[in-house]
């Protein structure tokens, strides 16, 4: 049942993304005057379709993809008279490089104002109050206790569960005196953390030092932000993202980070359905997160891609003539089909990292 619950954050998820991005072309068409011969949102039986100021719109049932098409786009359409006012290949270099890439500038746009939103909302940050232990680890023959709460670490004051984690991972210390509250008491309590080996996002070792405490899930604040902080961290978050992304897309082509951990379609839809449990903070959060990945895919150099038709106009601008059709034909199909075995293998580890055959058969039985 939480699978079919999933589906509904996660349309509306990807439908914004989609819509988005396609208003992005559709506007750049405009201010370009451009004319667009039909503006489509979705795939499968058409819901709805009308016509307005010479523009057919329409919305399909599934929103999981999207077109905008300019008149005169391709020398098939304009024939042997040429393209005319109005189309896109009468449109200047530049004009049409700004229609390719405002997709992505919207995504990236989108992202921005959705992250700003977050932090302005704020998002609840757990407390230093000990919730329970884990066996196996200094905390629970330390002399803490639940209920405790940690109120420095070796004379650095903490003021969420976060911020004390940083304080033991950046130390070079090994042993700590932790400060903490106890009902009308202020207790010193000496600790030795566990030094454990983990990997972070790109299989990179590192070393943190854990209690083996939790936190009280009672004890949390809510941390919000002003306006302006608030735009400042969106534009760091949104640059952060991209240089990650970029990285992790490297990595992957070096054989540093695993393809297993890519998420597809049925990975939205778990981290969705998640996110709609978790508030509106979450699913906007989710929202910019994939809007600055679809933002950072999309300029990839692969025909299909708006990238790819953003590198045939820069060949265009340096040869001082268009790439031949043909070549843009081959290219663009040999871009699709490895774009769609790409596709094929991320929704198979989509399968095999969320379990979805056992969901399945869990929900429709054997």
């Amino acid at each position: 049942m939480n699978f079919l619950f999933s589906i509904i954050p996660t349309l509306f998820v990807l439908g914004i993304l989609i819509v988005i991005h396609e208003y992005g072309h559709f506007l750049a068409c405009r201010m370009c005057k451009v004319k667009v011969e039909k503006f489509s949102i979705g795939f499968g039986p058409e819901m709805l379709r009308w016509v307005k100021n010479g523009t057919t719109y329409v919305i399909s049932l599934f929103p999981l993809g999207g077109f905008v098409k300019p008149a005169g786009e391709s020398v098939s359409e304009v024939g042997s008279t040429g393209p005319k006012p109005g189309d896109y290949l009468a449109a200047p270099l530049f004009s049409r490089i700004f229609i390719v890439i405002a997709g992505v500038l919207m995504n990236y746009m989108l992202a921005f104002v959705l992250f700003a939103a977050v932090f302005m909302i704020g998002k609840p940050v757990p407390g230093t109050t000990i919730g329970d232990f884990m066996q196996d680890f200094p905390g629970i023959s330390s002399g803490l206790a639940k209920g405790d709460r940690i109120l420095e670490v070796n004379g650095h004051k903490v003021s969420d569960w976060m911020e004390m984690t940083h304080v033991f991972d950046e130390s070079s210390e090994t042993n700590f005196t932790l400060t903490v509250q106890r009902g009308s008491e202020q207790l010193p309590v000496t600790i030795t953390p566990k030094l454990m080996e983990i990997k972070d996002i790109f299989g990179h070792p590192a070393h943190v030092k854990r209690l083996g405490i939790t936190p009280d899930p009672k004890d949390y604040s809510i941390k919000r932000l002003g306006f302006f902080a608030a735009i400042e961290e969106s534009l760091q978050t949104v640059v952060f993202l991209t240089v990650m992304t970029h990285k992790a897309i490297f990595y992957l082509f070096q054989g540093k980070l695993s393809l297993k951990t890519i998420s597809g379609p049925l990975g939205i839809i778990s981290m969705a359905g998640v996110a709609a449990q978790m508030g509106v903070a979450h699913v906007l959060n989710l929202t910019a997160n994939l809007s600055v990945s679809l933002a950072v895919i999309n300029l990839f150099p692969i025909p299909a891609l708006d990238g790819g038709h953003l590198l045939f106009l820069l060949i265009e601008g340096i040869r001082r003539r268009p790439v031949s059709l043909p070549v843009q034909e081959r290219m663009t199909q040999v871009g699709f089909a490895l774009l769609l075995m790409l596709m094929a293998f991320i929704i198979y580890n989509d399968i095999v990292n969320f379990e979805y055959v056992s969901r399945l058969k869990g929900l429709f039985g054997k």
